[in-house]
């Protein structure tokens, strides 16, 4: 009996203090209780995450756009590069990562830039598609040819690669297969 008495007694002076610390808050009790949905952050997963050298090195190119930030690098860190620029719809970074390799290139720079917004997917459509492309595998088809095949969980892609005559890796336009 006495045990109920004190637990009673406890969960009262419990309850009169968090009211006595709610009206001296500027919020009402209410608030303090009630979760907001509007202030609900979703992180969502990076469809790729860059390593601090691919980082460093994307950060560079979109300064300048110059491909010797690229010099050295693996054809899936720039395909990573080229995602990562898709999905922060930086168009002329997107644009700089295709190949230059005369007999390659589908369109020009002018043309690129007059692709309307609508047509460049919306950044889910991105996320499926380009889903796991870093932990693809790259198959080289030739001295300058290549594609990543990764599943995105939609399905096997390819996303195809071309060296330039410099020897750096960049995308192949309508990279994927």
């Amino acid at each position: 009996m006495f045990n109920k008495r004190l637990i009673v007694l406890l969960s009262s002076g419990a309850l009169l203090l968090a009211a006595c610390t709610a009206n001296n808050s500027e919020e009402p009790i209410s608030e303090k209780l009630t979760t907001k949905k509007e202030n609900v952050v979703v992180h969502e997963l990076p469809v790729v995450e860059l390593s601090p050298d691919e980082e460093e090195r994307y950060i560079s190119f979109t300064k300048d756009l110059n491909l010797e930030h690229l010099e050295g690098l693996e054809p899936k860190s720039v395909a990573k590069m080229y995602v990562q620029a898709v999905l922060d719809k930086n168009y002329d970074v997107q644009y700089a990562l295709y190949t230059d390799r005369e007999e390659a290139v589908q369109w020009s720079k002018e043309e690129d830039q007059s692709i309307p917004e609508t047509h460049r997917g919306t950044n889910e459509q991105n996320r499926k598609l380009f889903n796991n492309i870093g932990k693809g595998e790259f198959i080289q088809t030739s001295d300058y040819e290549g594609y990543i095949k990764y599943n995105s969980g939609e399905g096997i892609n390819g996303f195809q690669m071309i060296k330039n005559e410099d020897g750096i890796w960049q995308v192949a336009f309508t990279p994927i297969q």
